[in-house]
């Protein structure tokens, strides 16, 4: 009997794999055509998408015999360009000149060029979100001028330029704006978007021999809702950066108390806090910014670290930060009139009340809002060397 019921068993797992389809929707990876990054311009009323293809064969390491042969130091990808009436049919475009299907889902890289920036992404943003295959979070980045002229450089330390930018976006940023966070920026009141911007470098002066040409992050491009509205430069940026508590490992250059010279310290830690008040109509905004540093270079004559003298420095870079980002927040009350640290965001969650009074006038009230900086560091340590290297004890500046 319970060989029969074995035996029964057995067929019933066979008759249910006759229903199994199999790989019906299968594709070979050969007849795929992986797209690693993408440039978007405008050019006069057309769109220019730039493609970054992945070319498997020249995947091993710079004059390897790899699977698609010897690599001989070529490229690992190409730039497959388009131009269309509208983003999709450079898309469409693209796949007139292609032999193998293209395929987005491993797309990590959005290069926004300013002049699309600046006529508005909005467009742009209902392709790259609306089909499943395309990741959420995957990294817009704003370009200096064209963005095909970024993905197209050298970068010769990354195997892809448009890997280049998403690992200099994570060394920037603790959490870099991905494409679903912008979009948030975008549909929510009490806060503005900002991405970082990229431009083209030079890896050593350009007389010098075998010059290549590099990717750097130089500021914040500033939007108001889906549209640029200004381009800030990297020292103000990184204040703001910090500001929202979000600065990766920042080093903050600042004068010796006393003496001539600079000292450098890397905040290891930091995390900021937004707290409103309003009173009488008044609109006021402290951010909090709690910091734990180390110093990293003493290019100055000052002290040899003494409790007074480290307390004299701790001060100074208070000083130095409250200062900074002081001054990135003046631009973009001024200057841009855009909410990116999130003010408006702030007052909504702590005074819910009082920000639905003030809401339709929030970009009315924003410039003038007054914004207290109050920063906490520690300088936890001073390095192995207490001294400043190179000057003689009768000449360090103490106090």
């Amino acid at each position: 009997m319970r060989l029969l019921i074995k035996y029964r068993a057995v067929a019933a797992l066979l008759l249910c794999t006759s229903l199994l389809a199999g790989c019906w929707d299968r594709e070979e990876i050969n007849d795929i055509a992986f797209v690693i990054g993408i440039a978007v311009d405008k050019e006069k009323e057309d769109y220019r998408s730039s493609l970054q293809i992945a070319l498997p064969g020249q995947s091993g390491a710079s004059g390897s015999e790899g699977g698609g042969g010897g690599t001989s130091g070529d490229k690992a990808w190409f730039i497959l360009s388009n131009t269309a009436k509208t983003l999709r049919g450079t898309s469409l475009e693209g796949q007139k000149s292609l032999s193998r299907k293209i395929y987005y889902a491993h797309r990590r890289t959005i290069l926004i060029g300013e002049e699309l920036a600046r006529d508005g992404v909005a467009p742009m943003l209902d392709l790259f979100t609306r089909y499943p295959l395309n990741r959420l979070s995957a990294l817009p980045v704003v370009t200096r001028g064209e963005a095909y002229k970024v993905i197209d450089t050298d970068a010769p330390i990354e195997k892809f330029p448009s890997e280049m930018v998403r690992e200099l976006c994570f060394l920037n940023m603790r959490n870099p704006r991905s494409l679903k966070t912008f979009i948030d920026s975008i549909l929510s009141d009490g806060v503005d978007p900002f991405l970082p911007i990229a431009s083209v470098s030079d890896s050593v002066p350009k007389d010098w021999k075998d010059s290549k040409t590099n990717i750097k992050l130089d500021g914040l491009a500033i939007f108001k809702k889906d549209k640029l509205v200004g381009m800030m430069d990297k020292a103000p940026a990184d204040a703001l950066i910090l500001a929202m508590g979000e600065a990766n490992e920042p080093e903050i250059m600042v004068k010796a108390p006393r003496g001539e010279g600079d000292l450098f310290i890397k905040l290891n830690e930091n995390n900021s806090s937004l707290h409103p008040k309003i009173e009488n109509g008044k609109v006021t905004v402290t951010i909090q910014l709690y910091a734990k540093g180390v110093i990293v270079d003493n290019e100055s004559d000052y002290g040899d670290r003494r409790e007074e003298e480290i307390l004299k420095l701790n001060d100074a870079v208070h000083r130095k930060i409250k200062e900074d980002i002081e001054e990135g927040v003046r631009l973009v009350q001024k200057k841009f009139h855009a909410d990116i640290l999130g003010m408006g965001r702030s007052i909504h969650r702590h005074l819910p009340k009082e920000w639905d009074k003030i809401k339709d006038r929030w970009d009315v009230i924003y410039p003038d809002v007054q914004v207290n900086v109050v920063p906490h560091v520690i300088i936890e340590n001073v390095g192995i060397v207490n001294k400043p290297i190179g000057v003689v004890e009768e000449d360090i500046v103490h106090d």
